[in-house]
């Protein structure tokens, strides 16, 4: 489907570097020779089916980022924009800059600096039987609880019907967009959320191990090892 639409990203940077010890955003922090967010901008500007990316970053740094992206040279990341209060906010932001023709728009986390490409193939080609998003999801290995208030075990889920999920996710433009302009749209941990609670259906693909979220210092000194491994 990808192959023959618009497809428009959305890179959200608008959080804090604090769980990392950092005096600036974590979007900002040291990634290799360049900042976190330069890595998934470069994977999302290599792709073949995106044509446009839009950066949603904390106030007061779009310039930096905009100064990023001609250092690394990516072409198809136009507009530097803030971000909002909530991460639903600063999607919100994000995706009234996407240009009205796009038929997919693609959501990516900046804390997530390792996209393979063909983790965006997979989710670009996961749209099927009208779903109206896709997600890449990881089969979950550990044994859930789920506890009351007081840490006490209340029940043990089947963990066959468990994922976590990822980024990027991949969703129809239209229904996305009606999705974050919801009055009660809420504030949801992820872009699915948003389309499910509106109604939406939405599609998991296979995840991948590398797509690793950078929340403490020592997730982004592993993200560090894989990108040299690479």
């Amino acid at each position: 489907m990808a192959d023959a639409v618009a497809v428009w990203a959305v890179v959200v940077a608008a959080g804090s570097g604090e769980r990392l010890g950092a005096d600036h955003p974590k979007a900002f922090v040291r990634f290799g020779d360049n900042p976190l967010i330069a890595a998934s901008v470069a994977a999302l500007d290599d792709h073949p089916a995106i044509e446009g990316i839009v950066l949603v970053v904390p106030a007061g740094w779009e310039e930096r980022a905009t100064f990023m992206v001609d250092d690394i040279g990516a072409g198809k990341a136009s507009i530097a924009i803030p971000g909002g209060a909530t991460r639903s906010d600063s999607v919100a932001a994000g995706v009234a800059e996407v240009p009205a023709d796009a038929a997919i728009i693609l959501v990516h986390d900046a804390a997530r600096p390792l996209i393979p490409a063909d983790l965006i193939d997979r989710v670009l080609g996961g749209f099927a039987d009208g779903a109206d998003g896709v997600i890449p999801a990881l089969p979950i290995d550990d044994t859930v609880k789920r506890v009351d208030a007081a840490g006490r075990v209340v029940d043990t889920l089947d963990r066959s019907e468990l994922r976590t999920v990822q980024t990027p996710q991949a969703f129809l433009a239209d229904v996305l967009r009606r999705a974050v302009a919801a009055p009660d749209r809420g504030t949801g941990t992820d872009c699915a959320s948003l389309v499910e609670r509106a109604g939406g259906t939405v599609a998991t693909v296979l995840g991948d191990p590398r797509a690793m979220k950078i929340t403490t210092r020592a997730d982004l000194e592993r993200a560090e090892e894989l990108h040299r491994a690479d």
